[in-house]
């Protein structure tokens, strides 16, 4: 038996977006982002929201699924904002931490692929899924590289990298 798709028409797309849409700028600067860009990414989440209205499954989440659009298009901003960043006199100072220290060494002891895809996955966030297709293996293959850079560098620093902080 087949499950009958359900597409919001234009007036309850509306009526989600009007109680939605203050929510969803609020979802996104609840991860810090200023008030600004959160209403503008909000906007394009809820924009292709409506363009992709046939693809949402359970219509009483509609607003719970424009919230993980704007989650993904926040993902896309900022890597979009870290690549085309101009240098300015600020970024050649180097504010000394340890743990800007601690983790600088550990990237030391990593081939550049390594250091590319922990830099990836825990700085920058991407998920497994994200990085699989650039790699050319599957979302498994990329958490246990993953282990096994961790495992090795566990090694070969003799120290004890009890967990690597979560991507963001």
């Amino acid at each position: 038996m087949e499950s009958a798709i359900i597409t919001l028409n234009h007036e309850q797309f509306a009526a989600a977006y009007r109680l939605g849409f203050s929510r969803t700028v609020r979802f996104i600067q609840s991860g810090g982002v200023q008030h600004e860009l959160a209403e503008e990414i909000a906007q394009a989440a809820w924009s292709r929201g409506w363009e992709c209205r046939a693809q949402l499954k359970n219509p009483s989440a509609v607003c719970i699924w424009v919230n993980s659009i704007a989650k993904n298009l926040l993902r896309v901003d900022f890597r979009r904002r870290r690549s085309i960043e101009e240098l300015t006199d600020e970024c050649a100072t180097i504010n000394a931490s340890t743990d800007s220290t601690a983790l600088a060494e550990m990237l030391a002891y990593c081939n550049d692929e390594d250091r590319l895809l922990l830099v990836r996955h825990y700085m920058e966030g991407w998920s497994s899924n994200e990085l699989a297709p650039g790699l050319g293996i599957s979302p498994v293959s990329v958490r246990v590289r993953l282990l096994r850079i961790k495992n090795s560098l566990r090694e070969s620093l003799n120290i004890n990298i009890a967990q690597f902080p979560q991507a963001a």
